[in-house]
């Protein structure tokens, strides 16, 4: 699925919401129990594509010089240019508002405005006047990149986000395209899993060949993470994946994750691709382990524990309630064992987006390893206490 397409660009706004929400640009892979993959050379090309049709430009501008507007029912931001007009005038997605917000005024205060302007025309104007009111003698030059957005059936440049003038530009079409380049056996891997968003990228691969993955059985997975927009550092690391459900399942132990901040030179992330690829599917193999052995732990009481220990990876009780109803989904390992409570959280984890789906993953990664040393001080079972 992708909503990258070719049509002219538009001056005018026109109706829409406030600000541009999250949405997700590209979903492809496999769904429960049908093995549809691609190769990584497509995704490369499907990059490529979607940046020469974004058109991405950097501006490095300050506070003191961007107009923000909320009138009309949208925020909207506009460059003063030297004569005094205002320049192009851009939709501002809800990454960048919330970057812009934090970093120029009060906490909190940016979806006050937002509150206030949702009050009519009169709000609208107080909004725009107190944005202008802080901005006005902030001088300090930003990096806010923009691209071309499809908004309705009009495409317009939108402010996706705002760093420091020392983030380095680092995008997803250079970053597959290096991992080709520098670790070139990743270009022989199926693409279980690609999706794109508006800030976030994740590309899921196979450790092992395509024809060895079977309904039920956990495979070896390497994921691949990039942000465009600030949000997440370029990442590589590893995780276990299931056919049967598309459940992954992430590593649990952070220095079997390489992960580079999007400053300095890039020239370092290719250089530690190739690298990292070894190490990386060693602990991929310890996921599908771990979990192997988990299928012979038994819980005595599998909706206390999840509770006890999603509560501690601080989990919000919509999202615990949600994992135990899904002990009894049909993909869920029946049997109350420990595996079943990975299955379950990593099963719900896939209703939310990109970055907290990852979270929760990784939660239950953790959860698993807790589970099973306890499972070793109390003879193989876990007994809740009543």
């Amino acid at each position: 699925m992708s909503n990258v397409i070719e049509i002219t660009q538009s001056t005018d706004m026109g109706r829409g919401p406030r600000l541009v929400p999250n949405r997700t640009l590209f979903s492809r892979g496999a769904t429960r129990a049908k093995l549809d993959t691609t190769c990584l050379e497509e995704v490369r090309d499907l990059l490529k594509r979607q940046r020469d049709l974004q058109e991405p430009k950097d501006f490095d501008r300050s506070f003191s010089q961007l107009h923000l507007s909320y009138r009309g029912g949208r925020v909207t931001a506009q460059f003063l240019s030297p004569d005094g007009a205002q320049g192009e005038k851009m939709l501002v997605h809800d990454n960048a508002y919330r970057q812009m917000s934090s970093t120029l005024l009060p906490a909190r205060f940016g979806q006050g405005l937002l509150a206030q302007a949702g009050m009519g025309d009169t709000g609208e104007k107080l909004s725009t006047m107190s944005w202008a009111l802080w901005s006005q003698q902030n001088s300090t030059p930003r990096m806010l990149r923009s691209v071309l957005t499809r908004d309705g059936e009009k495409v317009q440049r939108m402010v996706r986000s705002q760093h420091s003038q020392g983030y380095a530009v680092y995008d997803n079409f250079s970053f597959v395209q290096d991992l080709l380049d520098n670790a070139p056996d990743l270009g022989e891997m199926a693409v279980l899993d690609f999706r794109v968003t508006d800030t976030g990228m994740r590309v899921r691969l196979a450790g092992v060949p395509k024809d060895q993955i079977e309904l039920k059985v956990p495979v070896p997975m390497l994921e691949l993470w990039n942000s465009e927009a600030g949000r997440r550092r370029t990442v590589l690391s590893g995780g276990m994946w299931k056919l049967w459900c598309t459940n992954g399942c992430g590593t649990w132990d952070s220095k079997s994750e390489f992960a580079w901040r999007h400053f300095g030179n890039t020239e370092r992330i290719r250089d530690g691709v190739a690298s990292a690829i070894g190490e990386i599917r060693t602990a991929a193999s310890g996921v599908v382990e771990a979990y192997t052995q988990a299928l012979d732990v038994a819980i005595d009481d599998a909706f206390a524990f999840m509770e006890r220990e999603l509560k501690r990876e601080g989990l919000t009780k919509e999202q615990i309630g949600l994992a135990q109803g899904a002990l009894t989904d049909e993909t869920t390992t029946p049997g109350s064992r420990l595996a079943s409570t990975v299955d379950a959280v990593t099963l719900i984890a896939q209703e939310f987006d990109l970055f907290d789906q990852s979270n929760i993953e990784r939660a239950a990664a953790r959860m698993m390893r807790r589970g099973q040393a306890e499972a070793l001080r109390t003879g193989g079972r876990i007994v809740m206490a009543s």
